[in-house]
């Protein structure tokens, strides 16, 4: 029934083995890559539902801030009935640290209105003048010494030739306006 096979037709049937075990080789690799894929897809699609989670909660957090921060949010600003008046009150602030730090001849400039593009209203202010490093310094902790809070925006110190100094000022405010009321009929 079985003949044996020739020397061409075991040649032709080791070749045609190798060929079957070298396709089985490429297709199993073809399925790894897509496993591996499909595993490296699944883990980032889990970080980014992570991410997501953590920020809705963080967002929820956020909605609603807690009583201590929000007094300490007011805390940090300057109250006034009216914008004239928190910006007659910063100026009065910095001219006094300027004359108690012996800061000599300051430039204070402030806005004519809080900064729209923040969350929070900001005043800001200019301050310039030749840099003498010790009454420099001392303005400065004159200011950080009294409150309200304020950030510094910009800081530019020229070379030692001409030695001027230009720095920026963001007061946080907080209008203590009372509501408008309507006028009798």
């Amino acid at each position: 029934m079985f003949r044996p096979l020739s020397a061409r037709e075991a040649w032709l049937a080791a070749c045609l083995g190798l060929l079957a075990v070298g396709a089985a080789a490429v297709y199993a690799q073809g399925w790894s890559a897509a496993q591996r894929d499909r595993f490296v897809n699944a883990q980032a699609d889990l970080t980014l539902a992570r991410a997501n989670h953590a920020i809705s909660l963080q967002k929820r957090a956020g909605d609603a801030p807690d009583t201590a921060q929000l007094a300490a949010i007011n805390g940090w600003s300057t109250h006034a009935r009216s914008f004239w008046l928190a910006r007659l009150e910063i100026e009065q602030r910095l001219e006094a640290a300027a004359t108690a730090a012996h800061l000599p001849a300051p430039d204070i400039r402030l806005a004519q209105a809080l900064e729209d593009d923040t969350d929070t209203p900001l005043l800001k202010a200019e301050v310039s003048g030749p840099y003498v490093a010790g009454p420099w310094i001392a303005f400065m902790r004159a200011l950080a010494a009294d409150r309200p809070s304020f950030v510094v925006d910009k800081l530019d110190v020229s070379d030692a030739n001409s030695a001027q100094f230009a720095l920026v000022l963001l007061f946080p405010v907080t209008l203590d306006e009372p509501p408008p009321t309507e006028p009798a009929p």
